[in-house]
């Protein structure tokens, strides 16, 4: 089945606002993004820690705004993992609070 799917996010104004305090939290730990053609991309230090707290977002992110794609690229020997999030037309300018 092939279906859109709007790209708009499913948390009321008040949950939106807790949540981005959230993710400020997470990507506090960040050590750099770059842009992407369809979204962007993240890097973080490997340790679990770090590892438990992306793989968490990804979880609450799929059901809040199911439209965005997440994709973990994890270095050899416990090295920097990128998280990149990718989305539809529209999908970035949803993504910008955390760059």
């Amino acid at each position: 089945m092939n279906r859109e799917i709007p790209v708009a996010c499913k948390l009321s104004e008040p949950s939106q606002s807790k949540r981005e305090a959230e993710l400020a939290r997470v990507f506090e730990d960040s050590l750099g993004h770059s842009e992407l053609e369809d979204g962007y991309e993240f890097e973080f230090p490997g340790g679990r820690e770090n590892i438990e707290k992306l793989i968490e977002l990804v979880l609450f992110e799929r059901e809040c705004c199911p439209f965005l794609a997440f994709e973990f690229s994890f270095s050899p020997n416990s090295g920097p993992v990128a998280l990149r999030v990718r989305g539809p037309e529209g999908s970035k300018e949803l993504t910008v609070v955390c760059c």
